[in-house]
This record gives C-alpha cells, sequence and structure tokens, in this order.
C-alpha cells in the first residue's frame, strides 16, 4: 500500500506540472528531484548456520520490494553529481536443508537422523539508504537522454525480522547486530523531459556476518536455535522519478 500511495503522490506532482512543462528540460546548475521504485534482493549467501551446524542446498528465493527517494543534482555539462537520501524495503526467502547426521550434538533438531528438507529462513529489511552518484550524460538532446552513473551507497538496516519456518518449528528473530554496509551501485538512466526511468545494480563491498535474537518460538520444543549469517548485498532495482 505504501509504494502505491508513494507512485500516486508522485504521479500527481507531475499531473499537476502541465504538459508542456514536464517535455522541456532547461539546463541547470543545481536540480532536485523524486523517485519510487521496485527492487529484487538477492542476497550472497557464503554461509547459513543454525546452532553452529551449517545448512546445505541454500537457494534464494526473490520477492519484490520498494523504495523511495529524495535527491538532488549538481551539473557540471555532461556530468553530473547526485547525493540523495531513501527508503529502502528488501524481502526474500533461503531456502535449505540440514545434515541428516550430526557428530555430538542432537539438540538443534528433533530428530538429527533425518534430513529436514525445504526449511525457509525469511528476510525482511526496511533501511534508509545514501548513495553518491557520479554520471555522464551520453546522450543528451532536446528533451531525450541517456546518462551512465555509478557512485558508493551507505546503508543503515533499521529494522530486520527473519524467521525461521519448518513442517514443526516457526521461530522469529530481530536485532540484526550488523545494521551498517557499504555497497558499489552502477546503474543507467533514461530521460523524456523531466521524467526518468533508472535501472541500477548494486552489490555490497562489506561481507556481514550477522547474529539474530530469537523472539518467539512456537514449536514445542525448548531449544534455542542460533542462527548466524554471513551475506553481501545484492540487488537489481528500477524506478520512476521526476526531476524539479
Amino acid at each position: 500500500m505504501k509504494v502505491f500511495i508513494l507512485i500516486g503522490t508522485l504521479f500527481f506532482s507531475c499531473w499537476a506540472a502541465n504538459a508542456q512543462s514536464i517535455m522541456r528540460m532547461e539546463d541547470k546548475t543545481f536540480n532536485w528531484g523524486a523517485k519510487v521504485g521496485l527492487n529484487a534482493s538477492f542476497p550472497v549467501i557464503n554461509s547459513l548456520s543454525i546452532n553452529d551446524v551449517e545448512t546445505e542446498n541454500v537457494h534464494i528465493e526473490y520477492k519484490i520490494g520498494y523504495s523511495a527517494a529524495f535527491f538532488c543534482r549538481i551539473n557540471i555539462e555532461r556530468f553530473f553529481l547526485q547525493p540523495s537520501f531513501g527508503w529502502h524495503r528488501a524481502e526474500g526467502d533461503v531456502r535449505f536443508s540440514l545434515p541428516a547426521t550430526m557428530s555430538g550434538n542432537n539438540n538443534y533438531l528433533p530428530d538429527a537422523t533425518t534430513t529436514v528438507s525445504d526449511d525457509r529462513l525469511r528476510m525482511r529489511t526496511n533501511s534508509l539508504e545514501m548513495p553518491i552518484m557520479v554520471g555522464y550524460n551520453w546522450v543528451k538532446k532536446g528533451p531525450y537522454g541517456l546518462s551512465f552513473m555509478v557512485g558508493p551507497k551507505l546503508k543503515y538496516n533499521y529494522k530486520t525480522a527473519y524467521t525461521y519456518e519448518s513442517a514443526t518449528m516457526h521461530i522469529d528473530y530481530e536485532n540484526d547486530n550488523s545494521p551498517f554496509g557499504i555497497n558499489i551501485s552502477a546503474g543507467i538512466g533514461v530521460s523524456i523531459g523531466r521524467l526518468f526511468f533508472d535501472f541500477v545494480y548494486e552489490f555490497g563491498l562489506n561481507e556481514s556476518e550477522t547474529d539474530f535474537k530469537e523472539i518467539m518460538n512456537l514449536s514445542e520444543s525448548e531449544t534455542h536455535y542460533d542462527i548466524r549469517v554471513n551475506k553481501r548485498t545484492n540487488v537489481m532495482s528500477m524506478s520512476l522519478g521526476f526531476l524539479f
């Protein structure tokens, strides 16, 4: 619902301006704008363990997330510098199986002699982001433009929720102990007048090793299930925006 409100607000702003003004792009030293978009997160999972037991057959299933941002743009001939501040929500599932045998520890599963397949770890993250993009307008003729951009992105996960689900368990986790990240972003932008469409890919420069605190255990077992995830950010996003 939030993303539809953001999209509606953006398009209302565009509609409020007349069509001729939207198509006319003036050369300015300074612009500001807003954009909303969708994203798909494919985190690179280097390791996933439960109670210090390494999982097997790890498979990522992405879900559609949302984003919104405000930015300013400093234009220097065909180049531009674009710092921005935005909100980002990412979702996804990690499916995996646990080993059929364990040596010296039979408490991590109710039955440690049987492979548990199709277990799932649901990931939901809300973040605040500050990318600084350096761009080049390869095409800048009339109302049409084509640009390339690259730059670093600082990220803060202010709300993280993981849920471990299996046939017998449903456990919720919170408190990401590695909320900060540094990513590198690169993208391409197509513009028609003041309207633009961006496609951006970003990858995590830092590898985060995260432990989560169990907050709810709806299984019958009293055993605690500690989760540790070693991962990197890996996201593709597309957004629609308006330049004022």
